[in-house]
């Protein structure tokens, strides 16, 4: 795939002609509308004024020399490849010549750029997004905010256009691993059972700051979750919307889903085509597989999770509180606390058969695992299978999830 560089368009600004360096702006916090670097401010166009207003605000608003978004002419990027495709993006793989900017305060207030080098970087080109719609815009947004204000996903570093087809690109940090549904079918062996914990505790810390935006994801499975330096990351926002538009969270019967994914190393209902009877076949408790070995107390709280009923599922704060138990359990070498030592014979003895569960699979042709817009009319009203009603049924009433007894470690009632 080759790129040429027609049609990028670079301003002349007045701006340019401004001197600010005899103006006192030393205790400016963080850097105030004069003494911001005009050269990433002005000079510039995506030939969107959306684009262009959003970039320049994470600028305005940065607190240092270094958050804030850029606009990056498209031929400063080499060895542009593609790595993957969704439902609603292609994502390529590409190394930024001149790396992201850093600028630092000089004496007497004005910013210095540092030297940087390249870096190689993921370009997730947003389908049809000439015209950039308010759902693209919102995917921008919400990824922008949730890495802005806690780093709780990947580097979102600016954006760039595709000369060709004129869609817009989003520069974010590439994740070394893919996502996690690739990750599981070509290496779950590397995986012991405190590592998935781990990953579902930090996919659980991404949720619940999506839901302190007052966002639903919407779009919310493995193949939207990437892994980089064994951390895992929720991304893909291009479905979410406004808690004040969603009538129910469905977030945490997804984290059930994927909790499966993590115990068979296979993706749900590889096995059926995904359409309506489908549907009809979840409604009535068809729920997927959990792999050999998977701990009971672990598929229990799984078929919560996946509760027909969303006011009897655990909230991601109880999940939170049961899953660390579990991590830090297995991690304890505290001989005195007995419950601890159970939990981590639990986990271990699942390791053991984690190199006997077959992550092989044959997909039918109808189950097609890229996102899409579902619409489904008179399905039945959702009900629990025997299996699911028998676990629900087999609990104790408990005072916490740390002071329950063993094999019924779940979330309070």
């Amino acid at each position: 795939m080759s790129y040429s560089n027609k049609g990028e368009i670079q301003i002349e600004s007045e701006f340019n002609k401004l001197d600010i360096s005899d103006t006192d702006h030393e205790n400016c916090q963080p850097w105030c509308k004069e003494c911001v670097p005009h050269c990433i401010i002005e000079g510039w166009t995506s030939e969107n004024n959306d684009i262009d207003e959003f970039i320049k605000g994470t600028i305005y608003s940065a607190y240092d020399g270094t958050l804030f978004l850029e606009w990056v002419p498209f031929d400063r990027f080499e060895d542009v490849k593609q790595i993957g495709e969704g439902g609603f993006a292609k994502v390529y793989s590409a190394m930024w010549i001149d790396g992201k900017s850093k600028y630092f305060r000089k004496k007497g207030g004005s910013w210095e750029k540092s030297k940087s080098e390249p870096i190689k970087v993921a370009l997730k080109k947003l389908n049809e997004s000439q015209n950039i719609s308010a759902d693209y815009l919102n995917e921008l947004k919400t990824h922008w905010n949730l890495y802005s204000l806690n780093g709780l996903t990947l580097n979102f570093y600016g954006m760039t256009k595709d000369p060709e087809t004129k869609e817009f690109m989003m520069i974010i940090k590439l994740a070394d691993k893919g996502n996690l549904r690739c990750e599981l079918s070509s290496n779950f062996n590397n995986y012991l059972w405190v590592n998935k914990l781990s990953f579902l505790m930090k996919i659980l810390y991404d949720l619940e700051a999506l839901h302190e935006l007052e966002c639903f994801h919407k779009d919310f499975h493995s193949g939207n979750i990437l892994l980089d330096n064994q951390m895992t990351f929720v991304s893909d926002f291009g479905l979410s919307r406004p808690s004040n538009e969603q009538k129910s969270d469905d977030k945490i019967c997804g984290f059930g889903v994927i909790m499966t994914e993590l115990s068979s190393g296979k993706p749900p209902f590889y096995e059926r085509k995904h359409d309506t009877s489908l549907a009809l076949a979840v409604c009535n408790g068809l729920r997927p597989e959990f792999g050999n070995g998977t701990p009971e107390i672990f598929k229990k709280l799984a078929y919560r999770c996946m509760n027909a009923n969303p006011n009897q599922r655990p909230t991601s704060s109880e999940l939170r509180d049961i899953i660390s138990f579990w991590y830090n359990s297995c991690g304890d070498n505290d001989d005195g606390k007995e419950k601890r030592k159970e939990i981590k014979a639990i986990f271990e003895e699942a390791d053991k058969k984690i190199p006997n569960v077959s992550t092989s699979y044959e997909k039918v042709p109808g189950a097609i695992y890229t996102s899409r817009v579902f619409t489904f009319n008179n399905l039945s009203k959702p009900v629990n299978s025997s299996i699911i009603t028998s676990y629900l049924n087999d609990e104790e009433d408990i005072k916490d999830c740390q002071d329950s007894k063993l094999f019924d470690l779940e979330v309070p009632n």
